[in-house]
């Protein structure tokens, strides 16, 4: 329907509907963009199979996140950018603009994949349908409406399936309530008689900064602290949403939609792995049962029929919610930051159009593809989701540091940013390898420190300028882009 309608001009209407979406849905959107079937994976399987130590950590959302929206969102307002990575080249220069922007392909790729990967787990145990096949149906159909529809089809379309997802989940909470002695009061007090409490808390491990604890203080701290930086700073998918609105104001007021949402949603996923454990716990004691498929064979199996069907329409919801998400994103991308600025910088703005449609396209495709890819190499990686997760998006550990230095300093230059790049990244490889050595061993290296020290490595170094106190670079690289120079031209 998008696609038929004739105000559409060119990529500002096509990438940022205009920069005139209505602030509420773009709140609806940007939660349900980051909300996918990995979160419907996740978080029920961390549940089922560890209990809730990791949700008492997502309220840091709130701490992290708050903070550093209103850090980095007000500049690209100020430079009018298509993306965060345009910024960067105001701060620093097109290498450092070049190098953030092809990290965010390289991560949300395997993202995609991910998200992709994490549907075939929903009807894997939801049907029993190979997970090829789910990939590629849900791969060509996200696809195809993106494509047509741009920005304008992503957001509208993710409020839609916001009702359905919305009303799926609230049925399971309510048939699992029904079907276990105690309503929830019984679920609670079963899942923490049989050890899916807050485990370890009360161990000195658990405020350790050892990496062979696989859930600690420190290292849940750290990756909120880093998960937030990342989506409020260097995030395409999150940042693209914020920037279809009319100005700062109005998109503040979607980033508080956005909190509100969020805070029922993290604890009732955890409660529906807590209802999966104690459901199957007093009606199949002693069968074996995976964290990753048994919120979907729930579903299948206990949902009267037409009512499973509409709660896997919801899960279905959260697919596509991502996928033309990241699509669409990442044709924004592809398009301002590197057809624009270096394959074809007199391009019209019909033609970057037709680009970003082919490019949308192209994504679908190769995102089909790695989900494929993760599908068969997944199993050797972790023993839930979150894990496998963890370990194909470590990568990103340098977008968060180049944006926080960014907008915090005045004596960081690009030379700079690019040896801390460099050294992220190699830390990053050394802990993976790591990882994989002693992932069968009684002491395996948590996922939560994959991706955290390069993080702490680049940032450590591209801060030694500031500690050093070496010059300040030109004020044409600082003046309105850094927290010091807010009010400089």
């Amino acid at each position: 329907w998008f696609s038929r309608k004739k105000e559409e001009k060119g990529t500002e209407d096509y990438l940022l509907g205009g920069r005139k979406m209505p602030w509420w849905a773009i709140g609806i959107s940007l939660y349900v963009s980051l909300f996918s079937t990995i979160s419907l994976v996740a978080a029920p399987g961390e549940a089922f199979n560890h209990g809730l130590t990791m949700v008492l950590f997502s309220f840091w959302v709130y701490i992290f996140g708050i903070p550093a929206f209103h850090m980095f969102t007000r500049f690209y307002f100020r430079v009018k950018t298509f993306t965060p990575f345009e910024y960067l080249e105001h701060r620093f220069d097109h290498r450092v603009r070049l190098v953030g922007s092809l990290s965010f392909w390289m991560i949300r790729f395997m993202y995609l994949g991910i998200v992709l990967f994490a549907s075939a787990k929903v009807f894997e145990g939801a049907s029993n349908w190979p997970g090829w096949f789910t990939i590629i149906i849900v791969g060509l159909v996200g696809t195809v409406y993106t494509a047509l529809g741009g920005m304008k089809a992503v957001v509208w379309t993710d409020v839609l399936q916001f009702v359905v997802l919305v009303i799926g989940i609230t049925w399971i909470v309510v048939e699992c309530a029904v079907n276990v002695p105690g309503g929830i009061g019984g679920i609670i007090s079963y899942a923490f008689d049989n050890g899916r409490g807050f485990q370890g808390l009360d161990e000195p491990e658990f405020f350790s900064l050892s990496p062979y604890v696989r859930l600690s203080f420190w290292g849940m701290l750290f990756f909120h602290f880093y998960d937030q930086i990342f989506q409020k700073s260097g995030d395409q998918i999150s940042i693209q949403r914020l920037l279809s609105t009319s100005s700062y104001k109005e998109a503040t007021k979607s980033f508080y939609i956005f909190i509100l949402i969020s805070i029922p949603f993290g604890p009732i996923l955890y409660f529906l792995g807590l209802s999966m454990f104690a459901f199957y716990g007093h009606h199949n004691p002693g069968e074996e049962l995976t964290g990753d498929t048994v919120l979907f064979r729930f579903i299948a199996t206990e949902l009267p029929i037409g009512i499973a069907g509409m709660v896997l329409s919801a899960m279905l919801a959260a697919v596509m919610s991502t996928l033309d998400s990241g699509m669409n994103s990442l044709a924004a991308v592809a398009t301002k930051d590197i057809y624009l600025r270096y394959l074809r910088p007199k391009a019209t703005d019909l033609q970057q159009l037709w680009f970003s449609r082919i490019v949308t396209i192209g994504v679908g495709i190769m995102a089909t593809a790695i989900g494929l890819m993760i599908a068969l190499v997944s199993e050797k990686l972790g023993d839930t989701f979150i894990e496998v997760g963890a370990i194909w998006m470590a990568f990103s550990c340098v977008v968060p540091p180049i944006y926080l230095v960014g907008v915090t300093t005045t004596r960081v230059n690009s030379t700079h940013i690019l040896w801390g790049v460099l050294l992220g990244w190699i830390t990053t490889v050394i802990m993976i390898v790591w990882y994989l050595l002693t992932r069968t061993t009684d002491r395996s290296v948590s996922f939560l420190w994959v991706d955290g020290l390069g993080c702490i490595v680049m940032a450590v170094f591209c801060y030694l300028p500031v500690l050093f106190r070496f010059k300040k670079v030109d004020a044409i690289k600082t003046n309105g882009l850094t927290l010091w120079t807010l009010k400089s031209k």
